[in-house]
């Protein structure tokens, strides 16, 4: 039992639907659920998520509480973070997305990159502990001298529990007999244009009654946004793409349901949340095996080193259509996602806490 004593988070921003704020969310019931106060203090909050959070400056009114900051980038939070003396410190390392993956889309974002790399060092000198979500980031921190614990994100019920929305179920089922979907922000790491390549040899030359489907949004990444429609357009296949921008977690569950084959081209991830989740909707997948990809993925589907685009595309053929190919796939998925269930992650919570309460009393705090 905790004592009563609180255990708050610090998230930048409380996004709708992102890997991040899933986590924020999953841990806040999970920590009221092991008996400590959880708020969560953050700079921004999404219209669906209002009043979930609290104004991250409220955080310094409380007395006595641990800290969780959610770190991907530079933030304002980093500051009150390092300055905490009320309680003790764990740091998340969610990843930063390397600066170069920016440069010429957004010269801010990359700004905010390298201020939340050069800040990264210090913040973890001041962590009482660090988690890091997959091995990967883990291995990350240790080059740079900290040792962290991992623990993986989930799939998470609170959001998935909810019916699927059936009149986009309905709708992309009529619009073509074959469809392929990508879940993740229009960014340059995420490597679309990829994705597109692949996809016009499989609609091209294997199944012209198809469609590609892109969801995600493009906040401060316009620019890449912008090329990827024109190179669409550029390949002959700007009416077989539907770039969907944000939609309720019931449209992207309707999604998942309807579409047939999942692919992931990243060169850039630590942890790719959506894989998962495409996992447990049983969507066979390939994906390129960069950062945490081949971790996350395990046994649960195809993971490639090499992106030859004709390839792709027929493979992503194979895994859609009814068949054995199909059928093992979806199985090995299905066994793998179980190692991402919300009892998982609350026994991994519950194991990190409890060790962090027993420094504490060691400690005599």
């Amino acid at each position: 039992m905790s004592e009563s004593r609180a255990i708050h988070q610090l998230v930048h921003t409380l996004s709708y639907g992102d890997a991040i704020s899933t986590e924020v969310l999953a841990l806040q019931r999970t920590l009221q659920a092991l008996g400590y106060q959880s708020e969560i203090f953050a700079i921004g909050e999404h219209v669906r998520l209002k009043g979930r959070s609290r104004p991250y400056r409220e955080v310094l009114q409380s007395e006595s509480a641990d800290l969780i900051l959610h770190y991907s980038l530079g933030s304002p939070l980093n500051e009150v973070y390092a300055s905490w003396n009320r309680g003790r410190r764990t740091l998340v390392y969610h990843n930063i997305t390397p600066a170069k993956w920016f440069e010429g889309v957004n010269a801010r974002v990359a700004r905010d990159i390298e201020r939340g790399l050069s800040d990264l060092p210090a913040l973890c000198a001041a962590s009482d502990a660090i988690w890091a979500d997959s091995q990967f980031n883990a291995d990350e921190l240790a080059a740079l001298g900290f040792r962290s614990e991992v623990l993986e994100l989930l799939v998470d019920p609170g959001r998935w529990g909810l019916p699927r929305n059936e009149t986009v179920y309905a709708d992309v089922r009529r619009l073509a007999r074959m469809n392929i979907l990508h879940v993740g922000r229009l960014a340059p790491n995420k490597r679309v244009e990829d994705i597109l390549k692949a996809f016009r040899f499989l609609h091209v030359g294997l199944e012209p009654d198809s469609k590609l489907w892109l969801v995600g949004i493009d906040t401060d990444t316009e620019l890449y946004s912008f090329s990827l429609r024109e190179m669409a357009a550029r390949l002959g296949i700007g009416g077989a793409v539907e770039f969907t921008g944000c939609l309720s977690d019931e449209g992207v569950r309707a999604l998942y349901e309807a579409c047939d084959a999942y692919i992931c081209m990243s060169e850039h991830e630590g942890f790719c949340l959506p894989l998962v989740e495409a996992m447990h909707f049983g969507l066979p997948l390939v994906a390129f095996g960069a950062g945490a990809v081949a971790d996350t993925v395990g046994d649960g589907g195809v993971v490639v080193s090499e992106k030859r685009h004709a390839q792709l595309g027929q493979l992503l053929y194979d895994m859609a259509i009814p068949g054995e190919l199909r059928e093992k796939l979806v199985a090995h998925g299905r066994r793998r996602v179980a190692h991402f269930s919300e009892e998982r992650f609350r026994a991994r919570v519950a194991d990190l806490v409890s060790r962090q309460h027993e420094a504490r009393k060691a400690q005599g705090a």
